[in-house]
C-alpha cells in the first residue's frame, strides 16, 4: 500500500475519533441534588449538571421582555439560584420537583438550558379518584 494512502486514512480515522470523544464529553452531565451540589460548588464550575430540587414559589422572577426566568431551587436548608432563558414552563410554581440542566457559574448560579417539571401529586390523586369511579360503574 502506498504511504500517502496510509497517512490519509490515519488522519481521517484520528479526526473521527477526536470528534466522537469531544462529542461525548460535551454531552455528558453530572446528576446531583441541591444538597449534593452545595458541598461541591467550587469543583463543579463550568461543568454540565442536572440538578434536582424544589422550587421556592416566592423566588420566581419572570422577565417577559427578555424571556428570562430566575428562581431558587432548594432541598432542606440548601439552595441554588437558577437562571433560564426561554419560555416559562406552565405550572412552575405548582411543581413538586424540578430538574434543571445547565452549567454552574463561578458565582454559584446555574445557567439552565433545560427545565423539566415533576407534576404535582394533586393530579395523581384526581387520576386515581377518576379511575376508581370508572371501575365501580
Amino acid at each position: 500500500m502506498k504511504p500517502k494512502i496510509v497517512i490519509g486514512v490515519g488522519v481521517i480515522v484520528a479526526a473521527l475519533i477526536y470528534l466522537m470523544v469531544s462529542g461525548f464529553r460535551d454531552s455528558s452531565v453530572y446528576y446531583m441534588t441541591v444538597s449534593e451540589l452545595a458541598g461541591k460548588k467550587t469543583q463543579m464550575v463550568n461543568e454540565g449538571l442536572r440538578v434536582s430540587g424544589y422550587v421556592d414559589p416566592r423566588s420566581i422572577a419572570w422577565n417577559a421582555e427578555q424571556i428570562e426566568l430566575d428562581f431558587t431551587l432548594f432541598e432542606g436548608s440548601d439552595s441554588l439560584r437558577v437562571h433560564y432563558k426561554g419560555v416559562i414552563p406552565d405550572q412552575l410554581a405548582d411543581a413538586q420537583g424540578v430538574l434543571a440542566e445547565g452549567k454552574l457559574t463561578a458565582e454559584g448560579r446555574l445557567e439552565a438550558t433545560r427545565l423539566m417539571l415533576k407534576c404535582p401529586s394533586k393530579y395523581e390523586a384526581e387520576l386515581n379518584r377518576d379511575q376508581s369511579a370508572r371501575s365501580s360503574q
